[in-house]
């Protein structure tokens, strides 16, 4: 009985370092999707890569490897790089006092060829809580500027991609002040669209995916990250995330009417800094047309 026991305890304490320490902090992996859409047309193929949810901070994400992190996305050969919020660590086992700044440093070089767009998470606000009250710049806002990194704060801008132009919408964020979707937020998607001066298809940035029911038809591709697919994932389902009714999108893939919403499993860690069978990730979606061109 007494090895019995043992045994048991050898196993529970096994599982612990794997869920705190070798999945949050040795694994990565590279998460990839492929979107086929007629609205897509003869433009060449679009490779978008993700970086989302850093929450950066040591010991599992030192600034090492965050340089690590953006070095890896680099060599996936981006067409546009795409940072979705949340900079820094989101929980209080860490240590180091790493700034933004410091984190938006060491991943200037991340950038594809129609460059490195940014939008803000929650955790950006909710660590700069002054700015959001005032609705002053926060650290991470300022930082982004710093490094010449395009925020897109509720804008949009056209990329003049191979075969035709496309829409890159990015949206403040909807949760600066509480945890839940119904609150304030400082997202306008309509002020947004209405600087979509022409029917080309448009891909919404966007940090928490709450939104996904309410972007219009032109809209045929939306990223999205926050979750970090609920940390600890038990088949496809989140004991985390999905236990909260207000958290109708957990990770993946969804597709609506023609929409499709991906959102990253991210990198980092929030409240409890543990992940079991969801390991960080840098997400990759190649937009297409139905053929595959």
């Amino acid at each position: 009985m007494g090895y019995v026991i043992l045994i048991g305890l050898g196993g529970i304490l096994l599982a612990l370092f794997y869920g705190f320490w070798i999945e949050p902090a040795w694994r990565l992996r590279i998460k990839r999707y492929r979107v086929e859409h007629p609205a897509w047309g003869a433009r060449d193929p679009l490779r978008i890569v993700i970086i989302s949810d850093l929450h950066a901070g040591a010991p599992q994400i030192p600034l090492r490897r965050v340089r690590r992190i953006a070095a890896k996305a680099n060599r996936l050969n981006p067409d546009l790089a795409v940072l979705l919020g949340d900079f820094s660590a989101a929980h209080r086992w860490t240590w180091g006092g790493t700034g933004k700044f410091e984190i938006i440093d060491a991943l200037k070089h991340f950038s594809g060829r129609h460059g490195t767009f940014a939008v803000l998470g929650n955790h950006d606000w909710w660590q700069d809580f002054d700015a959001a009250k005032e609705r002053a710049p926060c650290e991470a806002q300022t930082a982004l500027a710093h490094h010449r990194i395009p925020l897109l704060d509720n804008e949009a801008t056209l990329l003049r991609h191979d075969g035709g132009d496309v829409w890159l919408v990015g949206l403040a964020d909807q949760r600066p002040f509480d945890a839940g979707p119904e609150g304030e937020g400082f997202d306008d998607l309509d002020a947004a669209m209405e600087l979509v001066t022409s029917e080309a298809p448009a891909i919404v940035l966007a940090h928490e995916p709450d939104l996904f029911p309410n972007v219009p038809e032109q809209c045929i591709l939306t990223l999205s990250g926050h979750t970090h697919g609920g940390q600890i994932r038990i088949g496809n389902r989140s004991p985390i995330i999905m236990a909260s009714e207000n958290e109708t999108y957990s990770y993946g893939r969804y597709d609506a009417d023609g929409r499709i919403l991906i959102i990253s499993g991210g990198i980092g860690c929030s409240e409890v800094p543990v992940r079991v069978n969801m390991p960080p990730e840098i997400t990759v979606v190649t937009l297409c047309d139905v053929e595959g061109k």
